[in-house]
């Protein structure tokens, strides 16, 4: 015969499960997107070394490099803000919310994260438009200037993917019973 709590602790039991499958999927978006920037500010810093060494030292600059790092500089940035989502490290004022009572912060919190998602949304579909539609081919190389407006809506996905997790986490987490164990 099944116990009162049984489909309760089945229930929460389920509950920690998605909240772990979420924390592992936004670990991995955070993790990939993570090595890339290392890679990508890696790079910069090697493509502007040699554009000083060769502007400065050898005295024929070469004229991409500047350019170059630029790009890597635009997409380090774009897939960096995922990162700062899943961290909650993006800036913001915080001492009047925090001074707040529960509720009107709780209200407050999910109007922020609605016009957030509605943003990232926009951001996403617009990007893709403007990289999808762009005609450009780079200044002092020869490749399509799409390859790197591709990285705000990558950037913006990956940060809605992110943004999404947190949400469902956060409304996991509220509709959780804390489990206490038998032996307290």
């Amino acid at each position: 015969m099944m116990s009162e709590t049984e489909p309760n602790n089945k229930a929460g039991e389920q509950q920690t499960g998605m909240i772990s499958v979420l924390d592992r999927t936004g670990f991995i978006i955070e993790a990939v997107s993570g090595a890339f920037c290392v890679a990508l500010i890696a790079l910069m810093t090697i493509v502007v070394l040699i554009g000083v060494y060769f502007r400065y030292i050898v005295g024929n600059p070469f004229m991409w490099t500047e350019e170059l790092a630029r790009f890597l500089m635009l997409w380090g940035g774009f897939l960096a803000i995922n990162i700062a989502m899943r961290r909650d490290a993006h800036i913001k004022i915080d001492f009047i919310f925090k001074a707040l009572p529960v509720v009107p912060r709780k209200i407050i919190e999910i109007f922020l994260d609605l016009l957030m998602t509605a943003f990232l949304v926009f951001l996403t579909l617009k990007g893709y438009q403007m990289a999808s539609g762009s005609i450009m081919n780079a200044m002092s190389m020869d490749f399509s200037m799409s390859w790197i407006y591709m990285a705000v809506p990558l950037g913006a996905l990956l940060t809605l993917i992110q943004l999404v997790i947190m949400i469902l986490k956060k409304t996991l987490l509220a509709f959780t019973k804390p489990v206490v164990p038998s032996g307290l």
